[in-house]
């Protein structure tokens, strides 16, 4: 089997190549043979006209997991590969067990865990693996693993807070769809049939709810085709730089949900960097990790500066103040937190005061949805009714 490699050297250059090996142990013993010391190892990928479906996917709560059982067996003295290996055996989420598994590989055959972590950025993410790299470098990776696990807790948590407020009004408006669309679909052609015959002269609303019903009859698996071509291109639209930016610009501007947006970004701008900073990582690298995980485009960029104005002397509160993005409030606790010289646990409480807001911005953006959700629903039921009952009413007055 083929496999593709990254080593050093003895002057410690990075060099990358190609070898034929039975497995992978096999592999990284040849390379040392070489001279060489094993970065990374992985199998070679060969061009095939194969299609194949990624249908799984690894979530946060499942890497939460993974972690809390592996800081509890490194912490119980189990070596690294064994508990990886044993924790990998009871998932039932195939393509996780396949990545820990790899990862338990590589590092069997003298991988550092952060290196065979990289492999899989894109599940693990930067912050774990700047803690892995952290917890490696001062031999408390039990530590390190345990901090991010309670950070991730409080991210899902606050995504937990986020999605309930969003549940209530979409399934409020799917419902009103749905009922409009029984309306439109049945009922109103029945009633549209029964003004042809009495040759009523229908009002300008009855012809337009009748005229809406028709197109809506005539051209339904059209508008299920357009909405769904629509979401295609919208979730394909954002992944253009300049449109993911004027959406994340637009997010935080929507009326009520803008403001709960912004708290949720404040809240995990806090524990990231409260986060980091407690594990001995150096500031701007904490700022850099804080702003390739922040979500949100403009607080990315936001950050970047931020970043580059400490890296020239200025303090953290002043830079911050710089982009006008960042509450007074937050600006002051951050001050406060570099005079005492306690950063890391003034940001724990800033984090901590603004998942309390988030908290009271659901509740409150609940309490605001639910009437104006029943107001639409109910505008719009009525307005088909009274298009429908008014050509009875005038038929009525002219039988009399």
């Amino acid at each position: 089997m083929e496999y593709k490699y990254v080593a050093r050297d003895l002057s410690g250059r990075e060099i990358e190549g190609r070898i034929e090996a039975p497995t992978i142990g096999d592999a990284v013993r040849i390379i040392r043979e070489k001279g060489f010391f094993p970065v990374s190892i992985e199998p070679a990928k060969r061009f095939t006209l194969k299609f194949e479906f990624q249908l799984g996917r690894v979530r946060l709560k499942e890497v939460v997991i993974f972690t809390r059982q592996l800081t509890a067996m490194i912490s119980a003295g189990i070596p690294l590969p064994s508990a990886i290996g044993a924790i990998s055996q009871q998932l039932k989420n195939k393509k996780f067990k396949e990545i820990l598994q790899d990862i338990k590989d590589q590092v069997e055959t003298g991988i550092k865990f952060s290196d065979a972590l990289k492999k899989h950025k894109n599940i693990f993410g930067d912050l774990y693996i700047s803690l892995v790299e952290a917890g490696e470098a001062t031999g408390e990776l039990d530590l390190m693993l345990s901090r991010w696990a309670t950070f991730a807790e409080k991210i899902l948590d606050l995504r937990r807070k986020v999605i309930g407020a969003m549940i209530y009004p979409v399934v409020v408006l799917v419902f009103a769809i749905a009922v409009m669309f029984i309306l439109l679909v049945k009922v109103v052609p029945t009633f549209a049939a029964m003004f042809r015959e009495s040759n009523v002269e229908l009002p300008a609303l009855t012809a337009f709810v009748i005229a809406l019903s028709d197109f809506v009859k005539s051209h339904v698996l059209l508008m299920i085709i357009g909405l769904i071509v629509f979401f295609i291109a919208f979730r394909l639209l954002l992944r253009v730089e300049k449109v993911r930016y004027y959406w994340d610009a637009f997010k935080l501007r929507i009326p009520f949900i803008g403001p709960l947006f912004r708290k949720v970004a404040m809240a995990r701008f806090a524990r990231t960097l409260a986060t980091m900073l407690k594990s001995g990582v150096s500031i701007l690298e904490s700022i850099d990790n804080v702003a390739r995980t922040s979500g949100n485009r403009i607080i990315e960029e936001a950050l970047l500066q931020i970043k580059k104005d400490v890296a020239e002397g200025a303090l953290l509160s002043e830079a911050l103040s710089k982009t006008q993005i960042f509450p007074p409030m937050l600006l002051e606790m951050v001050s406060a937190g570099e005079k005492t010289g306690h950063l890391d646990s003034m940001l724990d409480k800033i984090a901590e005061f603004f998942e309390e807001e988030v908290d009271a911005a659901v509740n409150a953006l609940t309490s605001i949805m639910e009437p104006i959700m029943l107001i639409v629903i109910g505008g719009m039921v009525g307005v088909i009714v009274i298009a429908l009952y008014l050509p009875i009413f005038k038929l009525a007055s002219t039988i009399k």
